[in-house]
């Protein structure tokens, strides 16, 4: 029985390695942002209640 090291990818397609750095960054861009916007809100909101602004 013998082994190989072949790639999974269909041909056409790009292997999962070769997919763009500049379009994985602004995925974790984006993801990051997401992130922080929600922490933003989070805490707004305990600040919020706690003061009884609301």
């Amino acid at each position: 029985m013998s082994t190989t090291d072949m790639s999974a990818a269909f041909a056409g397609e790009p292997a999962e390695a070769e997919i763009d750095a500049p379009e994985k960054n602004e995925r974790i861009a984006t993801a990051l942002t997401v992130l922080a916007t929600a922490a933003a809100v989070l805490i707004a909101s305990f600040l919020a209640v706690v003061t009884g602004l609301s």
